[in-house]
């Protein structure tokens, strides 16, 4: 019942401390429209499925751990599968990154935004290693019922959804540009 108490408390400071993870939106630069050939296009598309693919995976064991870590923090019980499902979440971050880190640039685009499809990428690639150390750090809680965990588990939570925020930004410019529904 303590812990309980201990973790409403955290929450309000948190809320009162103003630990917000919104962030006022970046101005977004727009790059000039890209012509490119019919197959340079599929190359593009194909890339932006891709890597759609791969968040698609990661996201849907993201959502599953945090709905999991809501219900606890909402007073539930701790159930047998939270370690599983954050350790799957984890793993499932962990492999995006890897996965991401693997698929190359289309290189029949210009300068700018081959940059911007770069920065992306690695943006991704930040936000779910941000996010497999979020998921440690409630391996933490869970072990030591340290309620400081859960602090950490927030600042890097947010840390991992504005990353992922960007990065989708700076993608979806240069699909725009190409004339490719992101």
């Amino acid at each position: 019942m303590k812990y309980i108490i201990l973790i409403a408390l955290i929450s309000g400071i948190l809320t009162l401390s103003g630990c917000s993870t919104e962030k006022a939106p970046e101005s977004q630069t727009l790059i000039p429209p890209i012509t490119l050939s019919q197959a340079d296009k599929e190359k593009l598309i194909a890339f932006q499925k891709d890597v759609l693919n791969i968040e698609n995976l990661a996201d849907k064991a993201v959502q599953l751990a945090v709905e999991e870590l809501k219900n606890v923090l909402k007073g539930g019980e701790i159930s047998v599968s939270l370690p599983s499902i954050i350790d799957k979440a984890k793993a499932e971050c962990l492999q995006a990154g890897e996965l991401l880190a693997k698929k190359a640039i289309p290189d029949a685009l210009p300068p700018e935004a081959q940059k911007l499809l770069t920065d992306g990428k690695s943006g991704l690639i930040t936000a779910y290693k941000a996010y497999a150390e979020s998921f440690d750090a409630i391996k933490n809680f869970i072990v030591d019922k340290n309620p400081m965990a859960l602090l950490d588990y927030r600042k890097k939570y947010a840390l991992a959804k504005e990353q992922l925020s960007t990065a989708v930004t700076k993608i979806k410019q240069v699909m725009t540009a190409a004339g490719i529904t992101p």
